[in-house]
Formats: structure tokens, sequence, C-alpha cells
């Protein structure tokens, strides 16, 4: 799903210079959700909603996740196998936020670019 999430996000954005960024934060926020929530078990569901305006996008995540969530962290662990996703979407994005929903929780991210007159 990671792939066609990827595709669909690419696609909204084509032309913006924040299209790679913007794929790599999808490509993160859906394979947390998939990967850590019951919405990656089978039957499961993911959503994305993309928000567009000149100069500016916002990508949201959905999933039946608990809620349950922390800022990444700013020290890393150099050996560590998990924990520099959410770090890299922070970094990425130009703000980043999680709300809790009645069946689970959203992640988004949004993006800013100049936009020629």
């Amino acid at each position: 799903m990671v792939p066609a999430i990827r595709a669909y996000v690419r696609g909204l954005l084509d032309g913006s210079p924040r299209t790679s960024d913007a794929e790599l934060v999808v490509s993160e926020l859906a394979a947390n959700s998939l990967r850590h929530t019951i919405s990656g078990a089978p039957g499961g569901e993911v959503s994305v909603a993309v928000a567009l305006r000149p100069g500016w996008a916002r990508i949201a995540v959905t999933d039946a996740g608990a809620g349950v969530w922390k800022p990444p962290d700013a020290v890393l662990d150099a050996v560590s196998e998990y924990g520099r996703g959410l770090f890299i979407v922070e970094q990425t994005a130009d703000k980043i936020g999680h709300d809790i929903t009645e069946s689970g929780q959203t992640m988004w991210a949004e993006f800013t670019w100049d936009v020629e007159s």
C-alpha cells in the first residue's frame, strides 16, 4: 500500500518543489500506521487525505491506533533499529501534529513553498 500512497501524493503535488518531501513523509506515516496499529491487520484501514492551496499542502494519515503518541526524540540512538521515522518527518515537514479521533488517530504534516506570481 505504501507505494500506492506515495504515487497518490506525488500525483497531487506534481510540479511542487516539495513533492519529494511530501512523498517521504507520507511513506513514513503510512508505514507507521500499518506497522504499529491494528490498521495493518487483515481488514484494517488507513486513509490518506491531502489538502492543497497555492504554496501549501497538508497530508493527513488516519488509522485505528489508540492515540498514544509522543514527539520524536531530539537525540537518536545510533544503533537503534527503530525511532528515526518521526524524527525524519519532523525535520522534513514544516509543521506536524497528531489528533485523536473517534475511531483512532490522525498524524498530519504541512508543507509550504514559494509560489511565483
